[in-house]
């Protein structure tokens, strides 16, 4: 049964790694079997996965302006 346990150490690894979809079948389960235990684990997936969703809505609706994309392109041509 050892085998198959992981560190809160490694499953908060695992937590950012599945963000990325870069987890294999084997850490999935090794995830599940973690989170269907722990608690805090359980809790920081739920609060990076909320990060995580934040911050694609910002990058998603942040843009410049153009007159602020003209000031920044001055400002770096009178620099060089």
């Amino acid at each position: 049964m050892r085998f198959f346990m992981i560190s809160c150490k490694k499953a908060t690894y695992l937590v950012s790694k599945k963000e990325e979809n870069r987890i294999s079948w084997w850490e999935s389960w090794q995830l599940r079997a973690h989170l269907g235990i722990c608690s805090l684990c359980r809790k920081f997936e739920q609060q990076s996965g909320f990060i995580g969703r934040m911050a694609k809505q910002v990058t998603m609706h942040e843009t410049l302006s153009p007159e602020k994309k003209e000031k920044i392109q001055a400002a770096l041509t009178h620099e060089h």
